[in-house]
């Protein structure tokens, strides 16, 4: 039997706690959550991943959880509101060994570990309930082997909803008119547009009514969704059972040509989608047609618009994790379709919670789709993104790159030799400022050296909000053009000139220190040694390329690096 949640105060303040001790406290409870990047870079995004989908100032930290509920362990009220949900999820768990494993011994095996693991998780009051959920759910997984316990169940739902959407009677219902009379629209397209709206508060209605797969009216148009300009949309699938709904949402979108990213759970998780289902579930291949499934939990970006790019308009990743939405865990993957999508379709009141009785704010425009408590009214909720949010177009980039292009042309035409030059910028932590200023440094002694020579600085191009995705989309295809005369990678006598040139000694951050460090250059240097076999006359000057062999991997969306034992390559 359900417990009714009390409603959620939003806190107001506006800033994150202040002060060593509340910075210990937040960082053990970072860490206790299992949830802290810098012990665990392997596992947890990093600040700048998280920034891709929240909107973060003030060194705020995102929390994967609702605001009532981290006050509630801040104030270490566990007796009154963290204990009930604690019990909730050890009900749930307990139903799981009870339903799944058979053998007795096994079981009370089985039992009495997980409540031991129980007791001491939930001791302190600091764990997130969803958090020991996916603790116990390890150790149910691990001892039982069992890893899709409810797979036949899902199955059997999406069957069922299928099969009531396949009778004849449905859609004679379904695509009645009752609510308007056709004769009293102007025109054609006026029709048109009414009936859309008609059919998606339908599909809308359809896609949160468990009784089509459970045994136990709107408040807000959903007019918001513009049929006329093609979007990116990114859907958070739900439920087994309602996703059948879901693709029929999502093909009556693409009818209106948008392209939906659908993603789904890495794992189990009780009924939630899973990749798993995407592609052994009959009823949710067939529903899914011929979408492109994207497995790689750390495409790129320019992998990924590539693939959206294509005809296809339906597209399938995962989250990257096995419980509620949480960001701190995601794949690069989901972070970057994140960031790539124009708005986010949630479902459910779990997403909801997590969404929006929070004080973050997004990236994107969020939407989701619930079912009252009353059980016999739609609602749909609205977040619009954070009004500061920067988001560069593909277009957007192009632009730049294609105005920098242009400068370069114009500097051959004018007979200068164009010089490229790759320096560290972020890839020392805390450096950014001082990076900045020796390349000024660096590049200005170039300019007054050289005659006749075009000096590019990347730094000069940077634009605030800009992350290392953006650059590097950008920059790939300023080096690809063909322009470049001489290109430089920056050495440890040109960051000695450099602090020489600003009357300054070597600080020790700096010292021994070349393009080989960063992992930007590290990738210039792969896209240099491809353009010079396109363009044998380019000229590659700086470290020995076989240096360039520590790094290989942006920390998504960082300006600095990860070290490479601590990354997934692609």
């Amino acid at each position: 039997m359900s417990r009714k949640v009390p409603a959620a105060r939003i806190p107001s303040r506006s800033a994150w706690p202040k002060g060593p001790e509340a910075e210990a406290w937040t960082t053990n409870f970072f860490h206790e959550n299992h949830l802290d990047f810098e012990t665990r870079p392997d596992k947890v995004a990093s600040p700048e991943q998280v920034r891709f989908i929240v909107y973060l100032a003030d060194r705020r930290v995102y929390y994967p959880c609702s605001s009532e509920l981290f006050e509630a362990i801040a104030r270490r009220d566990s007796a009154a509101y963290l204990r009930p949900r604690y019990e909730e999820v050890w009900s749930v768990v307990e139903q799981l060994v009870l339903d799944h494993v058979t053998d007795e011994g096994k079981r009370a095996f089985l039992l009495e570990l997980l409540r031991l693991k129980y007791a001491h998780d939930t001791h302190d009051g600091i764990m997130i309930p969803s958090r020991l959920e996916k603790r116990l759910f390890k150790i149910f997984m691990d001892k039982s082997n069992i890893d899709q316990p409810y797979f036949r169940l899902k199955v059997q739902r999406n069957q069922h909803v299928r099969e009531i959407l396949a009778t004849p009677a449905f859609w004679q219902v379904f695509n009645s008119i009752d609510e308007q009379p056709v004769l009293s629209f102007d025109s054609l397209e006026d029709l048109k547009g009414a009936a859309a709206k008609l059919q998606l508060q339908r599909l809308v209605r359809l896609c949160v009514a468990q009784e089509l797969w459970s045994e136990s009216r709107r408040r807000k148009e959903l007019g918001v969704v513009n049929y006329r300009a093609a979007l990116r949309i990114l859907w958070l699938a739900n439920d087994a059972g309602e996703i059948v709904v879901d693709l029929k949402i999502i093909r009556f979108l693409m009818g209106w040509g948008h392209k939906v990213i659908l993603v789904v759970k890495d794992g189990f998780y009780f009924n939630k989608v899973t990749i798993h289902d995407v592609e052994n579930d009959p009823a949710v291949i067939e529903e899914l047609g011929i979408a492109m499934l994207i497995k790689d939990p750390a495409s790129s970006k320019r992998e990924l618009l590539e693939r959206l790019k294509r005809d296809r308009q339906l597209f399938v990743i995962s989250d990257g994790t096995q419980e509620r939405l949480n960001f701190l865990l995601a794949s690069s993957t989901f972070a970057r379709m994140f960031k790539e999508a124009d708005l986010v379709i949630s479902k459910g009141r779990e997403q909801w919670r997590r969404l929006f009785l929070t004080a973050f704010q997004f990236t994107r425009d969020i939407f989701n789709i619930r079912l009252a408590d009353s059980g016999d009214e739609v609602i749909v909720s609205y977040k619009p993104k954070h009004p500061e949010a920067v988001k560069f177009s593909e277009q957007d980039l192009v632009e730049k790159a294609q105005g920098i292009t242009q400068e370069m042309a114009a500097a051959r035409r004018r007979g200068e030799r164009v010089i490229f030059y790759s320096a560290i910028i972020g890839s020392i932590p805390g450096q950014m400022e001082t990076a900045v200023e020796i390349l000024a440094a660096f590049v200005g002694h170039m300019r007054r050296t050289y005659r006749k020579c075009f000096v590019i600085n990347p730094a000069e191009h940077f634009v605030p909000g800009m992350d290392a995705d953006d650059l590097m989309y950008m920059w790939e295809m300023v080096q690809r053009s063909g322009f470049i005369d001489i290109w430089r990678f920056q050495t440890i006598e040109d960051i000695e000139t450099s602090f020489a040139l600003l009357n300054r000694e070597v600080p020790p951050e700096w010292l021994g220190k070349d393009a080989t460090y960063s992992t930007g250059c590290t990738k210039e240097m792969n896209i240099a040694q491809e353009v010079q076999q396109e363009f044998p006359e380019m000229q590659i000057i700086g470290p020995a390329k076989e240096r360039f062999l520590r790094r290989s991997e942006y920390g998504i969306g960082k300006l600095y690096d990860r070290r490479l034992d601590q990354i997934r390559l692609p």
